[in-house]
């Protein structure tokens, strides 16, 4: 059973297609699906016949990835994060990894701000994962084998960096999103 489902808005672009894929294959416990001409309604319904706790849209702005707004089974709005810019796991790395099968943590690096804080509380609490605090990624080597960190950064202009790292050898996997706001 997915814990969280992961699908588009309604009318969507290859390039929001690819980024939904690239999630589902870092993010473990989660399962994406299509959503064609579902109304909230509809969506609402799905959420709970899957029995998730959640579900992440992503929508897009000019055919790009722009915000993920997470919904709770009830159709309600948790979180809304917007994106200013996207890069999809082939624009980060040649690597084909596996799909990760568990969150090793959710790590923010020192001295972060407030939004980056939010950030990484929220998606504690959604995936049930531990938050640590580092100054850099650290590999743990085979016991992170098919692991990933989520790692959250302040941006020099007040905006926060989400990227994925492999905890096996600390190689970045992506997606990487620039994050410009959260909305609780």
């Amino acid at each position: 059973m997915p814990s969280i489902l992961i699908t588009t808005s309604r009318r969507t672009s290859n390039r929001v297609r690819s980024f939904v894929r690239d999630l589902w294959t870092v993010l473990p416990g989660t399962d994406r699906f299509n959503r064609g001409g579902m109304n909230v309604a509809e969506l609402s319904s799905r959420i709970k016949q899957s029995k998730a706790s959640a579900a992440i849209v992503v929508s897009l702005y000019k055919g790009n990835p722009r915000s993920l707004q997470i919904l709770s089974p009830d159709g309600g709005q948790l979180m809304e994060v917007r994106m200013e810019s996207a890069k999809l796991r082939r624009e980060v790395t040649s690597l084909r990894n596996p799909k990760m099968h568990t969150i090793h943590s959710i790590t923010v690096q020192t001295g972060a701000g407030e939004q980056t804080r939010k950030l990484a509380k929220m998606l504690s609490n959604l995936m049930d994962a531990p938050i640590t605090e580092s100054m850099e990624i650290v590999a743990v080597g085979s016991k992170g084998t098919n692991q990933v960190v989520v790692w959250l950064q302040d941006f020099p202009t007040g905006k926060t960096i989400w990227t994925h790292y492999h905890a096996k050898d600390g190689l970045e996997i992506g997606p990487r999103m620039r994050i410009s706001s959260v909305t609780v």
